[in-house]
């Protein structure tokens, strides 16, 4: 698939614009989780807008891609996103993101808009959950491609590890998974907490072809797309490397920013940095 430089920068706009809207949802609302919102962000601009088939007013086809954020609380980029690309109005954002009765938690809930085909927040399912959707397509012959975006900590999750020697096995070609690799989680750096070490190689001997990319770089993340729907194989895992809290200096691999939501004295700083 060949996209032209015009593309990476509209990409690389879209990520700055899910960013904006992030800080300003976790901003007003005094919640969400910024720094897993943050690190994913280009991740998800990509995709979203130059890959996955998803048709906001029929979500329900089964002709639609299916996308399952497994790091749930990384849902207000998740929303932002979806927004952007038009699945629903962009001024529910702000409108509903954290209010009781609506549809926008902090984690994502099954059916509650557009382009959300599952609840996630506990950790570790979502790439079981993207096997067993790509599974009963592939028994019922459907072509739609299964992408699942996973947090390197929740990878801690022997479940996750489950999950990779399943899609092996049934020969899932149309699943992609995702690895946000920030290293960063809830307590502390992976390398304090559980090493994770070289997850491209661990992934690999699962099976799996991988391929190792520059998590904030558009252009560079095409390619790696691009690859993963080329290949013929098995399912491919797509390890990006970034940083938790990109874009905002004073948010970047800072723990704090795993759970914190800005307040006024961060808001002059971020707003200058992000554009």
């Amino acid at each position: 698939m060949q996209i032209g430089e015009s593309e990476v920068r509209a990409c690389a706009e879209l990520a700055g614009n899910i960013r904006r809207d992030v800080l300003r949802m976790t901003y007003e609302k005094k919640a969400g989780f910024i720094g897993t919102s943050f690190s994913c962000a280009e991740i998800l601009a990509v995709l979203f807008r130059s890959f996955l088939e998803l048709d906001a007013r029929d979500p329900d086809s089964e002709k639609n891609d299916v996308f399952i954020l497994s790091k749930g609380h990384g849902a207000s980029a998740l929303y932002a996103a979806l927004a952007n690309i038009g699945a629903f109005g962009r001024e529910r954002l702000f409108e509903e993101f954290n209010e009781a009765g609506y549809n926008m938690g902090v984690h994502p809930k099954r059916g509650a808009l557009p382009g959300v085909p599952a609840s996630t927040g506990s950790l570790g399912q979502g790439l079981g959950l993207a096997c067993g959707v790509a599974l009963a397509d592939k028994i019922a012959k459907r072509g739609r491609r299964v992408f699942v975006l996973l947090g390197d900590g929740e990878c801690n999750e022997g479940s996750v590890w489950e999950s990779f020697m399943l899609a092996n096995r049934y020969g899932l070609g149309k699943l992609t998974a995702i690895i946000d690799r920030n290293r960063l989680q809830s307590y502390g750096h992976d390398c304090e907490v559980l090493d994770m070490g070289d997850m491209g190689s661990k992934i690999k001997s699962f099976g799996w072809n991988v391929i190792a990319v520059d998590g904030h770089d558009c252009g560079r993340l095409i390619d790696a797309y691009s690859s993963a729907i080329g290949h013929g194989g098995g399912p491919t895992a797509i390890v990006a490397n970034t940083i938790k809290g990109k874009g905002v200096s004073a948010f970047e691999d800072k723990v704090l920013w795993h759970y914190k939501w800005p307040e006024d004295e961060h808001m002059a700083i971020a707003t200058s940095e992000l554009g």
